[in-house]
């Protein structure tokens, strides 16, 4: 039986750290995708250095998973005492390493198309006490997104988000969640068996007429319209 994700070059970056990255590269393995691993990026040229490498390797790319996240945005502060330094490296660093993947993948996917998907923790839709920088963050790519996908659409490129909760995104800082309400489905979300595979479900070919959309994968904390 064949697997969603048969045929499928992807690229996880974060996948080389301790976040939500390996899990999720396991989990697009599980369903048949070739997987590269990065860690994240310090400009434009890198991810487009990286995603180029693939396609040398490869011939092509048709998946983008940008879930690098540097652990300095999850230390807890008041936002009455962030400053400017804190907000630049909790907050702004990260939309800018957004906008440089989504560069990146236009231009590795080329004329075949593909699709990029951005994990957004759900606390970009909730806020989150003492997660201000990072919240920001969050729901400004989830806007980069839709703008993303409004844009590319007529070249084939689809854009989605994935939005588990942020201990998830975090297994190691020690993050108490969930944040909201208990979970409705009683249990942690789990990287590889819960969100990898959501991803894979958007990246299936069933999934081709998605785009500019918000997975929630959190096992029901957040239940938005």
């Amino acid at each position: 039986m064949a697997s969603l994700l048969d045929g499928i070059v992807a690229v996880v970056t974060g996948a080389s750290d301790r976040g939500i990255g390996p899990g999720l590269a396991a989990g697009l393995v599980d369903e048949g995708a070739t997987v590269f691993a990065t860690g994240g990026f310090s400009s434009r040229d890198d991810a487009t250095r990286a995603f180029a490498s693939v396609v040398d390797a490869q011939g092509h790319l048709d998946l983008v998973v940008h879930a690098h996240v540097d652990p300095d945005v999850f230390a807890l502060a008041e936002l009455s005492e962030t400053d400017e330094p804190a907000w630049e490296r909790r907050c702004e660093l990260l939309l800018r390493e957004a906008l440089w993947v989504a560069q990146g993948a236009y231009t590795a996917f080329g004329n075949r198309g593909g699709h990029l998907v951005f994990v957004t923790p759900t606390v970009g839709m909730s806020g989150a006490i003492g997660l201000t920088p990072y919240a920001s963050a969050v729901e400004a790519v989830r806007a980069l997104a839709k703008s993303a996908a409004r844009q590319w659409g007529g070249s084939g490129i689809r854009v989605n988000c994935v939005a588990p909760p942020v201990e998830a995104v975090a297994p190691d800082r020690g993050l108490a969640g969930p944040w909201l309400a208990p979970v409705a489905l009683g249990r942690a979300t789990d990287a590889r068996r819960d969100v990898a595979p959501a991803v894979a479900l958007l990246t299936a070919p069933a999934a081709h007429f998605v785009t500019g959309t918000t997975l929630v994968v959190d096992g029901g904390i957040v239940m938005v319209p």
